[in-house]
């Protein structure tokens, strides 16, 4: 009876790496690559309600730093002035990156690449925005600064930025979360996604009559009306 049972325990482990394999020829599978559920389409001109927009042009570092087959999407907002005598305050950016062909080369952490262009004292928080329909996201929340060379007074622009990864079916505010959610869908649903980057930011100052709370509300205000229109929210 002992040896009987050695025997069952030896077979065990191979019995259950035959079965772990063997799971894969029923496990869903889909050939092509399924896209992110946020169009690349941003609106321009007065589309989005209370705001001017118009595209804008990647910059040579963000190309750089990226896959060849990744692909942008930006665009900047602006309040439009009351009247001729308003200052016209820094634009709201809003970034779309989806990634290409591999992931770990298309799309990175903010923390990651903003160092490299110049943002210091980068802070992260977790925050919920209310859309303007109803909906709430959950996004993460960056703070950092950028001093500028050359300059007598010594001026620091303060950014502020939100961002979210938007899959096909899905949203995550963390690189964790997004990487684990990546993971589920492909053994679960069987399908590999193409992941959209979505940052939006702007920058303040004491010198520019600017605060952090009146930047703040600025750009929740732009994802606010913008995620709306943007997201195909019936694969939500």
């Amino acid at each position: 009876m002992i040896k009987i049972k050695q025997s069952l325990l030896a077979l065990l482990p191979p019995a259950l790496i035959a079965l772990i394999l063997s799971s894969v020829f029923i496990l869903p599978r889909h050939e092509a690559l399924v896209e992110s559920s946020i169009s690349p389409e941003l609106p321009v001109g007065f589309k989005l309600p209370g705001w001017y927009g118009k595209k804008v042009q990647e910059s040579e570092v963000e190309r750089s730093s990226l896959a060849a087959d990744t692909r942008f999407s930006k665009a900047q907002y602006n309040q439009p002035r009351r009247s001729l005598w308003d200052e016209e305050k820094p634009p709201v950016e809003v970034s779309i990156v989806y990634s290409g062909s591999d992931m770990n080369s298309s799309i990175h952490r903010p923390e990651r690449c903003l160092p490299s262009q110049g943002h210091i004292d980068l802070r992260t928080s977790n925050s919920e925005i209310p859309l303007a329909d109803g909906r709430t996201v959950a996004f993460t929340r960056l703070t950092s600064r950028v001093p500028l060379p050359n300059r007598d007074d010594g001026l620091t622009l303060r950014f502020v930025s939100y961002y979210v990864f938007i899959g096909h079916g899905t949203m995550c505010h963390t690189h964790l979360g997004r990487t684990f959610q990546d993971m589920y869908d492909r053994v679960a649903k069987g399908y590999v996604q193409r992941w959209a980057y979505l940052q939006v930011n702007s920058y303040w100052a004491p010198e520019l009559n600017l605060t952090e709370e009146e930047t703040d509300q600025r750009v929740r205000s732009v994802i606010s009306e913008l995620l709306p229109r943007q997201v195909d929210w019936s694969k939500m």
